[in-house]
């Protein structure tokens, strides 16, 4: 990893494992997008996070969605606003706490999970091809790795 650096203190991005992390992500998430509207759904990525986590419990206030797909609360408002709109989640206050708000998908947001799920993973096999198992399951440690070193000291 040190070739990402010249003698004379320059930089040489193509060998830089965040610039092939931001690329892989941006490509990725373009591919994901392309999928997804060839089945006439138009949600973005981050959407499709708050889907996921909604399949995995729905009934969650909007600042447990937005830590667990790592945005802000105001950006986790705005992207379930867009969701709302098109029918895909609702939201409703918390009997508990009338200043929290609990998300639910609705009928549609829970249909979407077959055709969805069938493409997130033909996307992953497309994205694995040529690759070992054993180098992916490196790959990913060492990103968590990575990402736990970057994390404040606690």
């Amino acid at each position: 990893m040190r070739d990402q650096f010249t003698a004379d203190g320059g930089i040489v991005l193509d060998n830089a494992l965040s610039y092939w992390v931001a690329r892989v992500y941006l490509a990725s998430r373009a591919a994901m997008y392309r999928r997804f509207r060839a089945h006439g759904v138009e949600i973005t990525p981050e959407q499709w996070m708050v889907l996921v986590r909604l399949w995995e419990q729905e009934g969650v206030t909007q600042t447990h969605l937005a830590e667990r797909t790592f945005r802000d609360v105001p950006t986790m408002s705005r992207i379930l606003a867009l969701m709302e709109r098109d029918g895909l989640v609702e939201r409703r206050l918390d009997p508990t706490d009338r200043r929290a708000r609990l998300v639910y998908l609705t009928a549609r947001g829970r249909t979407l999970r077959k055709a969805l799920s069938g493409e997130a993973m033909a996307l992953v096999d497309t994205l694995r091809t040529g690759i070992p198992e054993e180098d992916l399951l490196t790959t990913r440690r060492t990103l968590q790795r990575i990402l736990a070193n970057l994390e404040p000291e606690g």
